[in-house]
């Protein structure tokens, strides 16, 4: 009897079911969009990864890859096209989501990710960049709920962020402020001071400071723990910020 190990729904729908000796595999299904879309991933021994696509219309592109390993990568394209070269550029009228990976029950050598950073889960790629209109659905380390958040990129040196203390809001600044540091750099904390102090309180009154933590929004966990991973800020050169809300840029 074959041994399913993934089972992959949408608004409880079972799209599509994976049995252990298929592995590695990779698979696209096209749903149809008439409301907001729950994209859920139920490991069969293991938990349930579920995330939720922004309200649309048209069509969703789900694709969905496991490896050799159990690792399960899975993106989705909200779009207006039934059919789409899956080489295709994502176009400005289309929203993309990129899926948190995660480990399927029964793999090896599974990595401790707790409070790492967006290169370190699989969220984004080095030498790619990612368009600005694909968002990314976060899984508390914690909580375990999704949260959708997007982000941006500072690695060229132009501009750099802030998250408030309470890990809510996000503050974008040229390098050319104050002692703004550059990108991908080690940062002089001690000549930032000044610069953080100028700058705005978040909307909640909360602080803006360079090596503050980003936090899940369901429950204040911290997802990116820049103090309990030395280094990871220099390196992380894409800032989030929640959906719903916008980055807040200064001056």
């Amino acid at each position: 009897m074959r041994n399913h190990i993934l089972r992959i729904l949408v608004n409880d729908e079972q799209v599509a079911t994976i049995y252990r000796d298929q592995v590695p595999v990779e698979f696209t299904r096209v749903i149809p969009i008439r409301k907001s879309l729950t994209i859920i991933f139920e490991d069969i021994a293991g938990p349930i990864h579920r995330h939720r696509v922004p309200a649309s219309e048209g069509w969703l592109h789900l694709t969905v890859f496991v490896q050799n390993n159990l690792a399960c990568q899975a993106s989705a394209l909200a779009t207006s096209k039934r059919e789409r070269d899956p080489e295709t550029r994502i176009d400005d009228g289309e929203i993309g989501v990129r899926f948190q990976p995660f480990f399927l029950d029964g793999a090896s050598d599974v990595p401790d990710l707790t409070g790492q950073g967006l290169f370190a889960r699989g969220l984004h790629f080095g030498g790619t960049i990612t368009p600005s209109n694909i968002m990314l659905s976060c899984r508390c380390d914690v909580c375990r709920q999704a949260f959708l958040a997007r982000s941006f990129h500072t690695g060229w040196g132009g501009e750099t962020y802030f998250y408030s203390e309470s890990g809510r809001f996000t503050l974008i600044t040229p390098i050319r402020v104050g002692e703004a540091p550059v990108g991908m750099m080690e940062a002089e904390y001690s000549s930032m001071q000044a610069l953080e102090e100028a700058l705005p309180k978040a909307p909640d009154g909360s602080a803006f400071l360079y090596t503050n933590l980003f936090r899940c929004p369901h429950c204040a966990a911290i997802y990116i723990d820049f103090k309990a991973h030395p280094g990871l800020r220099n390196g992380e050169y894409y800032g989030l910020y929640l959906e719903g809300t916008s980055p807040i840029h200064f001056p």
